[in-house]
């Protein structure tokens, strides 16, 4: 699968990238001030808050520094410039998305404070979904979404949870449809060899 090939890349060229880049550094968040007449509980929950913030700050620029590690490292493979790759790059990515639409789902599991089970949806994740809202979404992730909603509706029922099912099946179906086509179209911008015979290992082109 493509999703599998782009793990394996980024393994394969983390050591070359790693030379040259240096990931971003862990900084403290800076504690709120205490006001006059605040009290411990609203104290405390100001520096949950800043906390919070920063674990969020943290993230993004952790997932930054990742694509941008990512670039470099299809770009090395490839053997590449980065004007080539500008070119390439929108046909992988189109290819990529359609992948992980195929498998579209909940980004996890866990549970609440309380010990109760429940679906960690996808953008509240650490992937590509994060953050985005349902209308941002492409169609099988939000279907899966509102499954999850669903589901963790106490008064559902199955003719409800059934319509969700047959929505996701379906986008599921529509990414896998548009696949072949996608990689079509990748392939049509390859210009050489060593790039045809990359993206037909990871499984990016047929």
């Amino acid at each position: 699968m493509a999703r599998q090939g782009i793990i394996l890349l980024l393994v394969a060229c983390f050591s070359f990238v790693l030379l040259a880049e240096q990931p971003p550094s862990f900084v403290l968040p800076r504690l709120p001030q205490f006001k006059p007449g605040m009290s411990r509980e609203e104290y405390k929950k100001e520096i949950d808050k800043a906390f919070e913030q920063h674990r969020e700050e943290q993230i993004d620029r952790n997932i930054e520094y990742m694509n941008v590690m990512a670039t470099e490292a299809w770009v090395h493979l490839l053997r590449v410039t980065e004007a080539q790759w500008k070119l390439i790059e929108p046909k992988n990515k189109k290819v990529n998305d359609l992948d992980w639409e195929m498998w579209a789902g909940a980004g996890g599991a866990g549970s609440d404070s309380e010990g109760n089970f429940h679906w960690i949806r996808v953008s509240e994740g650490y992937g590509r979904m994060r953050g985005k809202t349902r209308d941002q979404m492409p169609e099988a992730y939000r279907a899966a979404e509102e499954l999850i909603d669903i589901l963790e509706d106490p008064n559902s029922t199955d003719a409800q949870i059934r319509k969700k099912i047959d929505a996701l099946q379906q986008a599921r179906e529509n990414a896998r449809k548009a696949l072949p086509k996608a990689k079509q179209e990748l392939a049509a911008v390859l210009t050489t060899p060593r790039q045809e015979a990359v993206f037909l290992l990871k499984g990016y082109i047929d």
